[in-house]
């Protein structure tokens, strides 16, 4: 099992969770209103909550993103990550739970991915790679790595 977190495999996934992340918050950032929609479809928290969300939660994604592609803050960034997967994945399953017929908010702002049980599927997957970079090898074409080497 050594394999899963060989720090060439971490960096393949450090690198698509990046992206994936960055693809998240694009739409998100250019329609804070139409996220906040999405929010409240799942009838989770308070209507200030969702705007505070849908301001907040954008721009965190993308810096998360660029955080990880980079390997800037690597292990802060694979936590958040980890965190962050866990936490859209309950909303997820909670509203599934209810019978929620809604788009996830994923990766748009109107309509897209439904809620269900593929969605489910894809976002566990997305939690165990969090898993393998957040308890891996990080040090591949990472900028923490570089500058420790700058330093020796």
């Amino acid at each position: 099992m050594k394999f899963l977190f060989d720090r060439r495999l971490v960096l393949v996934l450090r690198i698509a969770l990046g992206v994936v992340f960055i693809l998240a918050a694009l739409p998100k950032l250019a329609d804070p209103y139409g996220f906040a929609r999405s929010i409240s479809h799942y009838h989770l928290v308070p209507e200030a909550a969702e705007r505070v969300l849908a301001l907040v939660l954008p721009p965190l994604e993308l810096l998360l993103g660029i955080g990880l592609i980079l390997g800037v803050l690597d292990l802060g960034a694979s936590v958040l990550a980890f965190g962050l997967l866990l936490v859209f994945t309950t909303a997820i399953a909670v509203a599934v739970g209810r019978g929620l017929d809604i788009s996830c908010g994923c990766f748009d702002t109107d309509g897209g991915t439904k809620v269900g049980a593929m969605k489910l599927v894809e976002n566990a997957l997305m939690i165990g790679a969090a898993y393998l970079v957040m308890m891996g090898d990080r040090s591949l074409a990472s900028i923490r790595a570089w500058r420790e080497r700058a330093r020796s």
